[in-house]
């Protein structure tokens, strides 16, 4: 699989860039987000709703959705101080490619948009521990009870989303209505 935003990196890695790449949407040039460099260390990703670690790992699946985006370099100056990314970046590659890797197989499990997720009400009084990404989900379905509307609002990455809702199935905590037939 060929990233663009790999070889975008690469070649601010090759030349010790300090300054800020802008992630555009090719669609209509929106700006999205941006990926900061200090000496070619990436220090922060902002991303859509997302910072750090979570937003480099949202670009690349997204990317990897095969969602186009416009990268324009800008060099400027960059401050110690807005480093939310510490790792190098042969451990961020790894570690995108663990996460791509994981949204791929989560995405056979993801529900079809035609249902309707809710929270088991009987589920309350259990006294089953959840975890914090389960937490997530049943707070957004607390408000959204669409797959789509779910994916959209909850927090947490697309695969770690389908993963607590199988847990919390699993569980019993979620009820899942599916569409009238008429």
């Amino acid at each position: 699989m060929e990233s663009r935003v790999l070889s975008v990196i690469d070649e601010q890695l090759a030349v010790e860039f300090t300054g800020k790449v802008n992630i555009l949407s090719s669609l209509n040039h929106q700006f999205l987000g941006h990926i900061l460099f200090i000496g070619g260390d990436v220090i922060q990703v902002i991303f859509l709703k997302h910072r750090g670690i979570r937003a480099f790992c949202e670009l690349f699946i997204q990317e990897y959705a095969l969602q186009s985006f416009d990268y324009v370099v800008e060099p400027e100056l960059v401050e110690e101080k807005e480093r939310q990314i510490h790792y190098p970046y042969s451990i961020l590659k790894q570690r995108l490619l663990g996460v791509v890797q994981m949204h791929r197989e989560a995405l056979k499990f993801r529900p079809p948009e035609n249902i309707k997720i809710i929270l088991d009400s009987e589920f309350l009084q259990d006294t089953l521990p959840i975890t914090a990404r389960e937490f997530d989900v049943l707070k957004t379905l607390a408000e959204w009870n669409s797959p789509s509307d779910l994916y959209q609002h909850c927090e947490l990455m697309e695969h770690e989303i389908t993963h607590a809702l199988i847990s919390l199935r699993k569980k019993g905590a979620l009820k899942v209505l599916a569409p009238r037939k008429e």
